[in-house]
C-alpha cells in the first residue's frame, strides 16, 4: 500500500531499525526532544515574552522588567524541565510536589525500559551508568568515577545503549580548527548530557522549590546544571531532521587549564560559548581560545546579565539561546513564530 503513510515514534525505534533496516529514500526522520524554554513560555501563556525576546536588539539591554521576568520563568523551567506531563500538571495544579512525583515516575519508566534494549547481563551496567551521569554533569565523563570494581569494556556499551535510546547525549571534544566541527573530534573525550534538566535534578534529589522562592540565588549555586541547560537548548533548536552533535573545547596541555563549554557554527564561523551561572565577569578560557584560533572573531557568554557587546565578547542572558540562533536559521524563526499564532 504505497499510498499509506505510517508514523512511528519512540525511544526504541533506533534499536528496531538496527534489526530490520529501512527502505532507502522512503522514510523521513525527525528528532523530538522535551519542550524547549521557548516552547515552555508558549505553553504557559507567555507568548508576549517570546515576542519581546525575538524583537530584542542583542547589542542593547532588554527592559529590566522583562529581563527579570524571563529569568524568573527560566528558574521555573529549570525546576520543572521540558517533559510535557510535568508542565501540564504544573499549569493545572501549581504544585511542585506533584511535578516531582511525575518526574520520579518517568525515571522509573526509563529503568523499566532497560530490559527492552539491553541484554539481561547488561542491565546492571546500564543502571550504573544511568545513575552516574547526573553526578558527572558538565564534566568530562570518566568511567573510573563509577563506584565499584567495574571495567570500561563493561560500562561503555551501556552508555552507548542509553545514547542510542536518546536518554543521553554526548558533547565531544573538538579542536575547533575548522568547519565542520566534527573534524578532528576525539571519540574518547566527551561530556554527557541527560535528556532534561528537571529529570536531572530529580535524580540528584535537589530541592526544586528553591527555584520558585529565590531563583537568582539558585542560578549561582547550579553552575553545572545551567551549563547543561544551554547544551540542551542548542540541540533542541537545531534542525529537526538532523541528530545534533554538540562540541566543547579544552586546552590539551595538562599543565595549563582552559575550557570552553561549547563550540557552535554560525554561518561559516566557529563561535566559542562560555556559560556562567551568575554574572560571570572572568572570561580567561574564552580569551585563550580566541587567541589560539584567530579565525574565530568573537565569543558568546551566557549569564544572568542582560544583553551587551564588548569588542569580541557578546553577552546574552541565559534565556536567550533561541535569540542567538534565530537570525541565522529561517526554519527556527518560522517555528517559533508559529507558536505565537
Amino acid at each position: 500500500m504505497p499510498e499509506l503513510h505510517v508514523i512511528a515514534a519512540g525511544s526504541l525505534l533506533d534499536f528496531a531499525i538496527e534489526q530490520v533496516g529501512v527502505p532507502v529514500g522512503r522514510v523521513e526522520f525527525m528528532y523530538v526532544y522535551p519542550l524547549s524554554y521557548i516552547e515552555y513560555l508558549a505553553a504557559s501563556g507567555n507568548s508576549r515574552l517570546i515576542q519581546h525576546l525575538l524583537e530584542q536588539d542583542p547589542s542593547k539591554e532588554l527592559d529590566t522588567f522583562y529581563h527579570d521576568l524571563l529569568l524568573k520563568e527560566l528558574g521555573h523551567y529549570l525546576a520543572l524541565g521540558g517533559m510535557p506531563e510535568v508542565l501540564k500538571s504544573w499549569e493545572k495544579e501549581q504544585k511542585i510536589l506533584l511535578g516531582t512525583q511525575i518526574q520520579s515516575t518517568i525515571i522509573a519508566t526509563y529503568c523499566q525500559d532497560f530490559t527492552k534494549y539491553a541484554r539481561t547481563k547488561q542491565i546492571k551496567y546500564v543502571q550504573l551508568v544511568f545513575d552516574a551521569v547526573p553526578k558527572q554533569l558538565s564534566q568530562k565523563f570518566k568511567y573510573s568515577e563509577i563506584e565499584g570494581d567495574y571495567r570500561k569494556r563493561e560500562l561503555a556499551p551501556a552508555l552507548d545503549l542509553l545514547t542510542t535510546a536518546g536518554i543521553f547525549h554526548k558533547v565531544y571534544f573538538s579542536p575547533g580548527n575548522g568547519i565542520p566541527l566534527g573534524y578532528g573530534v576525539n571519540p574518547l573525550d566527551y561530556k554527557v548530557l541527560f535528556i532534561g534538566v528537571g529529570i536531572t535534578q530529580r535524580m540528584l534529589d535537589a530541592n526544586l522549590s528553591r527555584w520558585f522562592i529565590k531563583p537568582l540565588e539558585e542560578f549561582i549555586n547550579k553552575g553545572q546544571l545551567v551549563e547543561a541547560f544551554i547544551g540542551l537548548e542548542l540541540m533542541v533548536y537545531a534542525s529537526r531532521h538532523d541528530k545534533k552533535n554538540c562540541y566543547y573545547w579544552h586546552r590539551q596541555e595538562r599543565t595549563s587549564q582552559a575550557e570552553v563549554d561549547y563550540l557552535i557554527q554560525i554561518d561559516e564561523a566557529i563561535v566559542p560559548i562560555e556559560v556562567k551561572s551568575g554574572k560571570g565577569a572572568k572570561m580567561k578560557s574564552m580569551k585563550t581560545f580566541l587567541e589560539s584560533h584567530p579565525q574565530s572573531k568573537y565569543g558568546i557568554k551566557f549569564s544572568t546579565n542582560n544583553f551587551a557587546k564588548f569588542e569580541e565578547f557578546h553577552s546574552y542572558p541565559l534565556y536567550a539561546v533561541a535569540r542567538l540562533l534565530v537570525d541565522h536559521d529561517e526554519e527556527l524563526k518560522e517555528a517559533i513564530e508559529s507558536l505565537l499564532e
